[in-house]
C-alpha cells in the first residue's frame, strides 16, 4: 500500500532534507521524488522511497482500525519543551 504524497513530503521534512538531498543520498533521481510526492510516481519508485526512509528511521504506518496513514520516527524521542530546550530556545 502506498502511502499519501503528503507523507512523502512529511518524511523528508522531518530528515530536514531538500529533494535533491534525498536524490543523492538514495539514488533516486529528483524527478522521481518530485513525482512521487506530487502522487504521480510509479509503485516502484515510491517503494524505493520508502525503504530509504526506514533506513534513515521514518516509518509509515498503515491505516489499521483506525482510518488514516502516520508516521513515526526511531530519532525524535523527545518532547517539544525537552526538544528547545535541547536546542536552546
Amino acid at each position: 500500500m502506498r502511502p499519501p504524497p503528503r507523507l512523502l513530503v512529511a518524511a523528508r521534512l522531518l530528515l530536514g532534507q531538500t529533494q535533491a538531498e534525498v536524490a543523492a543520498d538514495s539514488g533516486i533521481s529528483a524527478k522521481s521524488i518530485f513525482k512521487a510526492e506530487n502522487g504521480t510516481a510509479g509503485i516502484v519508485s515510491v517503494e524505493k522511497l520508502m525503504r530509504h526512509y526506514a533506513a534513515k528511521g521514518v516509518s509509515f504506518i498503515e491505516p489499521g482500525s483506525k482510518p488514516g496513514w502516520g508516521i513515526q520516527t526511531d530519532f525524535l524521542q523527545r518532547d517539544y519543551d525537552a526538544e528547545s530546550a535541547a536546542l536552546g530556545q
